[in-house]
């Protein structure tokens, strides 16, 4: 699945040269356009080294090399070059990610690479499961309130294990929706909706996102502590490497929990409700990915 293009448009010679780099989760191409047609280089990191992208084109004024790569984590740049002089590049240093990339890519033993795509497949049930959670968690905060939003969310939640067990008797398959983190995500849902039971206002439930959130962090620090083999392991199910280390992945989970429950009660003190569901249901993803990134970096660092 294509993820995103990168354009460039870089003028050689004279003349502007339409430049993609397509990329997705286990692959990336680069599409140069010429008036001969497209003229491109493909690579999966399931089956290769991690290297840039490389081609060639036979101009009037010599062979000119096209080479895309990472500029950094988010974004790639491009490099066009003849007998090793650069004529123009995207930015300077466009390829400064690459060695970080490669490492990434590859475990620290060397011998597979460090991403396992299967993953995604063998857990699409499970995280189906969540986002139909949060998606029926926002519909009836805005159509009814709060409380009744989180009760029933954690009643839909509750509901997935006698579910999975039907689907599993009748298609005969092993179905999991309550693999990974949906277990701690159900305890999580009981916990807000006994929240939303006792403080009978709307504000108090949107405190709960905050009292959770530290509820989490001690959570994921009581079991990074006793080396990430419960919470920990069960987020690596959602995560496509083989080289992570569960207690640095558990203490940088934790802190990101801190960091969501303290960004959760800012938006709370300082917005409207709407503002609020707004941000708890999607905009709280951007604190995530980003706090959630380094975690990652940070505990593959230490496998």
């Amino acid at each position: 699945m294509k993820l995103w293009t990168y354009r460039f448009r870089p003028v050689i010679d004279g003349t502007v040269i339409p430049v993609g780099l397509e990329t997705g989760f286990t692959w990336s191409r680069l599409v140069v356009r010429t008036v001969d047609g497209p003229r491109e280089d493909r690579q999966d990191f399931q089956a290769e080294p991690y290297r840039l992208h490389r081609v060639e084109l036979p101009l009037a004024n010599g062979p000119t090399v096209f080479e895309a790569g990472p500029r950094n984590a988010w974004t790639f740049g491009l490099r066009v070059s003849r007998d090793g002089v650069p004529l123009w590049e995207s930015h300077r240093d466009p390829h400064a990610y690459l060695g970080r990339m490669r490492e990434m890519l590859v475990n620290r033993q060397g011998d597979r690479s460090a991403i396992d795509p299967g993953v995604f497949r063998r857990n699409a049930a499970a995280i189906a499961a969540d986002v139909a959670l949060g998606l029926l968690f926002f519909v009836t905060g805005k159509l009814t309130d709060l409380r009744t939003a989180a009760l029933v969310a954690a009643g839909a939640g509750l509901a997935l294990f006698p579910l999975q067990w039907t689907l599993r008797r009748v298609l005969r398959k092993p179905i999991d929706l309550c693999g990974g983190m949906a277990l701690f995500g159900v305890v999580m849902l009981l916990l807000a909706a006994g929240f939303a039971w006792y403080f009978d206002s709307d504000f108090a439930v949107q405190l709960k996102a905050t009292a959770l959130g530290g509820v989490s962090a001690a959570a994921f620090t009581l079991d990074a502590l006793c080396g990430g083999k419960h919470l920990a392991r069960r987020v690596a199910a959602y995560l496509p490497y083989r080289d992570l280390n569960l207690r640095r992945l558990g203490l940088g989970l934790a802190l990101t929990g801190t960091a969501m429950a303290g960004a959760n009660l800012l938006v709370a003190l300082a917005f409207s409700k709407d503002v609020w569901l707004f941000y708890t249901t999607w905009a709280d993803f951007v604190v995530a990915a980003l706090m959630g990134q380094w975690a990652l970096a940070w505990a593959r660092k230490g496998s």
